[in-house]
């Protein structure tokens, strides 16, 4: 994972770490202590991968260790999603690519989501894995994903390309791919714009449902 604080005080969050960019423990672990310091010194905050893949979700090699570190790096990537959904500043990520499970869900914690046009896959993979969905991920499947798409979407783990994704809220827009992260950070900037405070406020009032029942689930 690479922070970059660019001269506009935007803090670029890369998950650039191998293949498949997948969501480990200590990628979860870092990913946060980058929020904490973006909150600090920057405006707001663009999340990306690398060109053909944003994400294929939470990193299998962990979960083959066996279920105590599987729910370790789950439960971290929840608290992840939790504090990326109430983060104060705007959030855009850039989709250069595929997005899968838990790579779908970083999307829908953002503000805005840009994806590259092209043959890529945006999917919520867990039933055809025979994995459950949590309450914090069910949540946000049901909040942000279109209900006419849930039974597709949701249930019958439905490959989308980013043009179908961006009908149904996985995504909100997509460009030609070499143009993703430019839209990505004049979207942003134009968000950073508004002002900061109301925007923090506007964001957590509409989303106040949502994450009292996601901190519910995680906190009790």
């Amino acid at each position: 994972m690479n922070y970059e604080l660019l001269e506009n005080k935007v803090a670029r969050i890369s998950l650039d770490n191998g293949k498949a960019n997948a969501v480990s423990t200590e990628l979860a672990q870092e990913f946060m202590e980058n929020l904490d310091r973006a909150k600090n010194e920057a405006k707001g905050v663009l999340i990306c991968g690398h060109p053909g893949m944003f994400s294929a979700g939470f990193d299998l090699k962990v979960m083959a260790t066996g279920p105590e570190a599987a729910t370790t790096m789950v439960n971290q990537g929840m608290l992840l999603l939790e504090k990326l959904y109430t983060h104060p500043q705007p959030v855009v990520v850039a989709c250069e690519g595929h997005a899968i499970g838990m790579g779908v869900f970083l999307l829908l914690v953002a503000d805005y989501r840009i994806g590259a046009a092209g043959e890529f896959v945006i999917k919520l993979p867990e039933t055809a894995i025979n994995m459950p969905f949590n309450p914090t991920l069910k949540t946000l499947a049901k909040t942000h994903i279109d209900p006419l798409h849930h039974s597709r979407a949701i249930i019958q783990s439905r490959d989308y390309s980013p043009a179908e994704a961006a009908t149904i809220g996985m995504l909100d827009e997509t460009v030609d791919a070499g143009k993703v992260i430019d839209q990505a950070l004049a979207t942003l900037e134009s968000l950073c714009a508004l002002p900061a405070k109301q925007f923090e406020e506007n964001k957590l009032f509409i989303r106040d449902e949502a994450i009292q029942a996601i901190h519910q689930s995680l906190h009790g």
